[in-house]
This record gives C-alpha cells, sequence and structure tokens, in this order.
C-alpha cells in the first residue's frame, strides 16, 4: 500500500515499523546517518541503486514491497556542485559520501554526533523510535506503518522475576523507593538515572524487596523493566552488557565485541526510554558503573551486601525483622491454626532464626512442608547450634549458602580474621580484641573488620563490632574446616592471655598504694571505661582459664581485680570472681592466696549483694586460716569486715570491739591504710550505738590521714576519702547539724563522681536528699532521691532503689497517686530479697498502701 509523503515517507515508515534507529539502519546497510537522514527529509531525491538495494536488504522487505520500495525512489536530478556557485548546474550529481558509507564519511558522522560506527547496528526498539524524528516518543505511527509485511516489532521487555507474595516489615523502605520511582518523571533532562543501592548482610531480603519495588514502579517506565542477576552472569560487566542489549532487541551479529563499546551502545539505546533496571547481587562499583543507562527517566535498583560508597546513589540499608514483622513472616508461610496454636513457640522460632528474613522464610517453608510438626518440633532442632545452620535449609534454599557467597569473596587475610573473631566470647568487641585473636596488630585488624561490615558479615555502632548469631555460627564452621586443630588452639590461646593481661594491667590502675603491674592506660577513668565495655569478654576468660586449670592465672587476676572492685561494687559479679579465685588458690594449694581471696570474697557477698549470711561463712573460713597463717593483716581485713556486717544487722555493741581489734593488728604490722579503714568501720559501730561525738572525733582522724601525706593515689584513694566523708556526715547528722552533713554528703557525691564510682555516688545522693529533706528543702531533696534512684537503678541495686523510692514517696503529697505509685514500684524492687531490713521495708510499704 502506498504512503503519503513519496520515497522518504515510506523509508521513514519501513524503519520504524521494525522499531530501527537511523543509527540502527545506517548500520545495517553500510551507510551513513546522515545519508538516511536526509532520505527520510526528502534532501536526497536519486540514491544510488546500490544503496537502496542494501536499505531493501536491511530492511527485510518481500518481493513485493522491495519492488514498490526501489520503484518510488526517483531517477537523480542535477544538484547543485559542493563549493560551486549558485545557480551553477554541475551536470549529473557526483555519489554523496553519505550514501556509500566510506569511512571518511563515517568519521565525519563520529565527529558530530559522538558516536562511533559500532554504535549504529539493527535494532528492534519496539516501535518507538530513538533518532531526531521521533526520540523518546509514544506516539502513534504515521499511517504509512499499514504498508504490508511491516511487523509490530518485540514486545517490551518484562523481565522482572515474580514478586514475593509476602514481603513483611519493609513498608518504609519500599515507600522510599516508589518516592524516588515518582521522582524520575520530574528531573531535568540533562540529569542520569536515579540510581538506588539497596545494601545488608545475606539474607536480608534484598532481592526481594527490589522485585516487589520494581513491580509496584512499572506502571512508570512503559519502555521496560530489564533484570540483571550478577552473580549469575559472572564478574564481567561486558556479559552482562550483552543481556542488556539482547534484552533491548539488538540482534546477535551486532552486539559489538568489546565491552567499553557495548556500554556505548547501551547508553545510546536508553537515552530517551523510560526503563527500569533491577541489578541483582553486586561485588563492588565496579561491576555496576558500566550497567547504569543514560536517560533521565530511568530507574536502576541496586542490591548489594556493601553500600557500594563510590556510587553516586540513594542508600537503603537492609537490616533483621522486628519481631512482630518476623512473626508476621511466619505467619504468613505457614498456616494460620499452628501459627496460633503456639505464639510463644513462633516467637522462640523467630528468635533461633535471629529475626533474619532468609532463616525465617526457610524455618516457615519448613514447617509449610511438614503439616504434622509443631512448632516446638522445629524450635527443637535449632537449638543445637551445630544442626541450626543445616536445618536452615529448604529446596535450593540454605542460610548456609548465602554466607558462604560473601565469604568467598574476601581476601585471604580478612577471611582468617572473620574466622578467628567468632573465638571471641563477648557479644560485641572492637578491633583490638580482633587482633589478639587474629594474632596481627590493631592497624591491619581495623581495615579488616571493616571490609567484614562493608561484606554484611559484620554489624557495626561506632568502634564495636558484632557477629550474627548465624554468622557467627558458619565463621565458626569455617574455622573447623579451614585451619588446623594447633592453628585454631593458638588463636584462642593468644586471645585468652591478651585479655587476662589486659584486665589486669586496666585493675593495677586503682591500686591506691601504685605498686600494681605496669598498665597500658592513661588513667583510671580509661581503664575503668576498658573494664566496663569488655567484662563480658574478661570475665569470660577468667572462667575459661579456671576451666583449663590455669590456677595461677586466675589467681593473679582475680587479686589484681580487687581495687577495682572497690570503685565498680555493683558493675560485676565479684562473688563469681572472687570464688573462682578462692578455688584456683586451693588447687595450687596456696593458702595465703586462698585467705586474701576469702576476704575479697566475703566483702563482695555483703557489700555487693548484701548477702550477709554467705559472707560471714567466708569471712569465718578467713579468720580460721590467717590465725593458722599466723597473717595479721589477713585476720583484721576479715575483723573490719564482720565489724561492717554487724553494724549493718543491728548488732553494732559486736562490731565495736572487732572493729578495734583490727586497727590493732593493722598498726601492728604497719599497715596504716587498712587501720584507717577499719577506724571509719570503728567509728560507725559507735554512731549506731549512739555515741556520735566519738565517732565524729574517729571519721575526722580518719579524713585527716586520707588528706595528709600518705603516697596513697588513684581512684581506689579517692574512694576511701569518700567512703569516710559519708560515715562523718551521718555522725554530724546524729549530732544533729543536719546543715554540715548536707554539705558532706554533697562533698562526697563529688568525690565518688570524679572516682568513677557510680553505687557510691547513689548512695551520697540518696543520703544528701533524706538530710535536705530534714532541713525542710523539699524540692531539693525531690532533686537528689530522684537522682539516687536513677544510678540505683544503673547499677542494678533494688534494695538500695527500694529505699530511694520509698523516700521518695515520703516526700510527695500524703494520698496522692504519685505517691502510691512510688510504693508500688518501691514495693516491687524489694522482690524476693530476705533481709530483716528488707522485710520491715515492704511490711511499711504495704501497711501505708493499705491506708
Amino acid at each position: 500500500m502506498p504512503v503519503d509523503g513519496g520515497f522518504g515517507a515510506l523509508l521513514r515508515a519501513l524503519r520504524r515499523g521494525r522499531g530501527l534507529t537511523q543509527e540502527m539502519l545506517a548500520e545495517a546497510s553500510g551507510s551513513s546517518v546522515r545519508g538516511i537522514r536526509e532520505m527520510e527529509n526528502g534532501r536526497v531525491r536519486s540514491p544510488q541503486r546500490r544503496t537502496l538495494a542494501l536499505l531493501a536488504d536491511a530492511l527485510d522487505l518481500d518481493a513485493a514491497d522491495r519492488r514498490h520500495f526501489l520503484d518510488l525512489a526517483r531517477p537523480a536530478a542535477p544538484v547543485p556542485c559542493a563549493g560551486g556557485p549558485a545557480g551553477r548546474m554541475a551536470g549529473p550529481a557526483a555519489p554523496d559520501p553519505a550514501m556509500t558509507g566510506c569511512p571518511q564519511a563515517e568519521a565525519s558522522e563520529a565527529a558530530v554526533t559522538g558516536r562511533v560506527p559500532e554504535q549504529a547496528c539493527g535494532v528492534a526498539t519496539g516501535g518507538r523510535a530513538s533518532g531526531p524524528a521521533g526520540a523518546g516518543s509514544t506516539a502513534p505511527r504515521p499511517a504509512g506503518d499499514a504498508v504490508r509485511g511491516v511487523p509490530s516489532g518485540p514486545p517490551v521487555p518484562a523481565e522482572l522475576p515474580a514478586p514475593v507474595p509476602d514481603l513483611t516489615g519493609r513498608t518504609a523502605e519500599l515507600a522510599a523507593l516508589a518516592h524516588l520511582a515518582a521522582g524520575t518523571s520530574a528531573g531535568p533532562d540533562d540529569a542520569g538515572p536515579r540510581v538506588a543501592v539497596l545494601h545488608g548482610p545475606a539474607g536480608t531480603g534484598k532481592t526481594s524487596l527490589a522485585v516487589t519495588a520494581g513491580h509496584r514502579a512499572r506502571a512508570a517506565f512503559s519502555d521496560g523493566q530489564l533484570y540483571v542477576d550478577l552473580a549469575a552472569t559472572g564478574s564481567e560487566p561486558g556479559d552482562a552488557l550483552a543481556g542488556l542489549l539482547r534484552s533491548l532487541g539488538v540482534p546477535e551479529d551486532r552486539i559489538p565485541a568489546e565491552a567499553g563499546q557495548r556500554g556505548k551502545l547501551f547508553r545510546t539505546l536508553t537515552r530517551d526510554r523510560r526503563l527500569l533496571l533491577v541489578v541483582d547481587d553486586a561485588a563492588d562499583e565496579a561491576q555496576v558503573r558500566p550497567l547504569l543507562p543514560a536517560g533521565p527517566r530511568c530507574l536502576v535498583l541496586v542490591t548489594a551486601r556493601q553500600p557500594l560508597a563510590g556510587l553516586a546513589a540513594a542508600r537503603v540499608p537492609l537490616g533483621l525483622l522486628e519481631p512482630a514483622a518476623a512473626r508476621a513472616l511466619i505467619g504468613a508461610i505457614v498456616d494460620a491454626r499452628r501459627v496460633a496454636a503456639d505464639p510463644a513457640g513462633v516467637d522462640q522460632l523467630a528468635a533461633l532464626c535471629g529475626h533474619l528474613p532468609l532463616a525465617l522464610r526457610i524455618a516457615g517453608n519448613r514447617l509449610a512442608t511438614r503439616p504434622d510438626w509443631p512448632v516446638r518440633h522445629l524450635v527443637d532442632q535449632l537449638r543445637d547450634q551445630r544442626r541450626r545452620l543445616a536445618a536452615l535449609t529448604a529446596g535450593d534454599l540454605g542460610v548456609r549458602a548465602a554466607f558462604e557467597v560473601s565469604y568467598r569473596q574476601l581476601g585471604p587475610a580478612t577471611a582468617a580474621v572473620f574466622r578467628r573473631a567468632s573465638l571471641i566470647p563477648g557479644a560485641d568487641f572492637d578491633a583490638e580484641l580482633v587482633a589478639a585473636a587474629a594474632g596481627t596488630d590493631h592497624a591491619a585488624a581495623l581495615p579488616a573488620v571493616e571490609e567484614l561490615v562493608d561484606a554484611g558479615l559484620l554489624s557495626s555502632c561506632g568502634d564495636r563490632y558484632q557477629f550474627h548469631d548465624l554468622v557467627r555460627l558458619f565463621a565458626q564452621e569455617r574455622l573447623d574446616a579451614d585451619e588446623t586443630a594447633s592453628q585454631r588452639r593458638a588463636a584462642h590461646d593468644r586471645m585468652l592471655n591478651w585479655l587476662l593481661d589486659r584486665a589486669a594491667g586496666a585493675a593495677a590502675t586503682f591500686d591506691p598504694t601504685g605498686r600494681g603491674t605496669a598498665t597500658p592506660f592513661a588513667g583510671h577513668r580509661a581503664a575503668a571505661g576498658w573494664l566496663d565495655r569488655e567484662s563480658a569478654h574478661w570475665l569470660a576468660a577468667l572462667r575459661e582459664a579456671a576451666r583449663q586449670g590455669r590456677h595461677a592465672d586466675v589467681v593473679r587476676v582475680a587479686k589484681a581485680l580487687h581495687w577495682y572492685s572497690d570503685v565498680a561494687t555493683h558493675r560485676h559479679g565479684w562473688d563469681e570472681i572472687f570464688s573462682l579465685g578462692v578455688t584456683a588458690a586451693q588447687a595450687l594449694r596456696s593458702p595465703r592466696d586462698e585467705v586474701v581471696l576469702l576476704n575479697f570474697l566475703g566483702w563482695a557477698r555483703y557489700f555487693c549483694r548484701d548477702r550477709h549470711a554467705e559472707a560471714l561463712a567466708a569471712l569465718d573460713l578467713a579468720l580460721d586460716l590467717a590465725a593458722r597463717l599466723g597473717d595479721a593483716r589477713e585476720q583484721a581485713w576479715a575483723l573490719t569486715y564482720r565489724a561492717a556486717i554487724d553494724v549493718r544487722t543491728g548488732r553494732a555493741d559486736a562490731a565495736v570491739p572487732a572493729a578495734r581489734r583490727a586497727v590493732a593488728l593493722f598498726r601492728r604490722v604497719g599497715y596504716e591504710l587498712g587501720a584507717w579503714c577499719a577506724t571509719n568501720v570503728q567509728g560507725s559501730a559507735l554512731a549506731a550505738t549512739g555515741r556520735y561525738a566519738g565517732a565524729t572525733e574517729l571519721h575526722r582522724a580518719a579524713l585527716a590521714f586520707y588528706r595528709g601525706d600518705t603516697g596513697l593515689s588513684g581512684a581506689g584513694a579517692l574512694v576511701g576519702q569518700a567512703s569516710t566523708t559519708m560515715s562523718l556526715a551521718a555522725s554530724l547528722a546524729g549530732l544533729g547539724r543536719l546543715g554540715e552533713a548536707a554539705a558532706e554528703y554533697g562533698h562526697a557525691g563529688v568525690m565518688f563522681r570524679r572516682a568513677g564510682a557510680p553505687f557510691g555516688e547513689a548512695l551520697a545522693a540518696y543520703r544528701h536528699g533524706l538530710a535536705l529533706s530534714e532541713l525542710g528543702e523539699p524540692a531539693a531533696a525531690r532533686g537528689e532521691l530522684r537522682r539516687a534512684q536513677r544510678l540505683f537503678a544503673a547499677v542494678a541495686s533494688p534494695w538500695w532503689e527500694a529505699q530511694a523510692l520509698a523516700a521518695l514517696a515520703s516526700a510527695a503529697p500524703a494520698g496522692t497517686a504519685d505517691a502510691r505509685l512510688l510504693r508500688r514500684r518501691a514495693l516491687d524492687r524489694c522482690g524476693e530479697l530476705d533481709a530483716p531490713e528488707v522485710r520491715g521495708l515492704r511490711a511499711r510499704l504495704r501497711r501505708e498502701l493499705a491506708e
């Protein structure tokens, strides 16, 4: 059927009907782009017969359409001579270089358009032209497209995998991606594509999210949705580009051989299109950059385990699911009846899966395919850490396989760091501890752990790092598989030794006599910070040393920690630590170490745990052993601690002579620090019996010692002075000198805070609040009592927190809801404690609530 507009209109209609751009037709026919443009615009009215034949071949015309195409081309008419005078005829026209495909013409075209010959190849574009006549247009084809034999072109690519029907817990991320997709229609024409990197550890559902977001946004990308799985195509971008070009309709024989030329052709074809591209499982930026389309109306969703910081892109980090979302995902896979029958079991299952989406989906699939299994059956299987990764496999899905991909991408040194870090006992750790386990230094360990974070094998918060539970199990498997028994043992022992030595060195900064071992810490605050942060590690190391029979190390570290325990009274399990030391000393048959550690244990039980009967049992053993050894110093410590317990339990009359005897023993061996500690206890015993003047005199004498030229230093000496100041304040309060007492409590609180002793600071604030209340300053009193309650809660001291809450209730207006709430909270904090003073407070609170 003829086409209106002559030969140029027919050529255009035939080209568009086959989905070809001018560049593609030029490449297929051996002509130049300029020549085809000129023919379509009617400015070349007599193309050579050879050129017409080549065009007909490239357009794949059948006999009838070919005859019509050739006949419509008119014989050449005279044209002006190039460079000749206007109007002069040059006779028959010379062949137009643009119509011959000669190298000079193509080089000129490249110079004008920036295109190279390889870019002009035969491509079907699904009915859309990307040349000047209709670049990016979706307008209806001209009527001439109805010419017989002109096909409608290949379908628009729609390559995204099917979305998962039960994507859960990613509402915010989907909203962010939808916003990004909507922005592609509003950006400037000279902008590049919108790019988002969905990054996170293996198994967090990056692909599922990208595919779901792509399906939801597909209406905005009418020229197609493309999908590249880089894990399947390999690491070479050229292979991925070849697949993308095929998806856009480029024939196999027209795909350039060189990767750079493939990229140029891909960008040419995408410049004016609305395309969505999902690039799945990228290892690094170099894999992604060549695949980015050129058009501003394109959106690229990249999934990667690393954040790909080198790409200019929005970033959507993916982590673990919240418990409610994890429960919902399992419920979406498993029938509702089984989930409803055991909601607690479902929560346990989610926890054992570490709330990792892939693990949750596998667990759900296993239950769905075993309808006779109760949820608890799978829970019981997953409790066994040795079987957990194997159990989290369903068909071709497996948690272990997902982690394996990340592991195989690591270099040898980083892989070794990954494996050996699994030996670290605590939940989180820093690069120094990793270096100790890996047998390297901090400078080498830090970039390795950061690489592991980028690979999704570790998570980070500041300078702390953490394994996901399942990743730790995988790292331990690789340690067993990839390292010999001797290598594993060496790494373990290296880490253990480092932790024990570091703990002893940190504790040495608290020795008030300054006789501690050398320490790597600048001062007691830095040392306390390390001991607090790494407590799970050094305590686990101490337990492991005890289990291995390394008794000398256990005794050494337990004894070193003693002065630190005076500062961190309620932050660690001192009764366990000193019990390990006692047992180790007994195993070593070292009674002198044993008696020291028995005294430490007695102190920890009464002062830190309020377990007075157990404390007295340990102190009785210490007193007897010290007497048999003739160790007057340890006899004196046992007597001092016993006297303190007597004061606490209402037996102050017995405490006074015990404390006096302790003072005499300390003085006999020339241990002044111990003598003044015992003097302070003696003063407290006198105050408890109502002899406040004598008590005040003793406390002032003890303070004079601490403030004098004693040679004492460090936080331990500061704690001793603060404790004595507290005792002085109590004696002054007994004398009715409340203003002086309140001031001393305030001074003690400042000293405890300087020493980094939160329990002492809390106790000072509590006593200060009571004194202020007695002085008729209710607002100031409530402020101090609230501060005390918060500090007691922070150090997990329920008995003292209960007392602070009860005092706050007494300070509140009588009969108010606030007062009742405070009393209920105080009663709750009393819990299961069963000391006489606790029973008294509990009875009083119940009586006040009944009123």
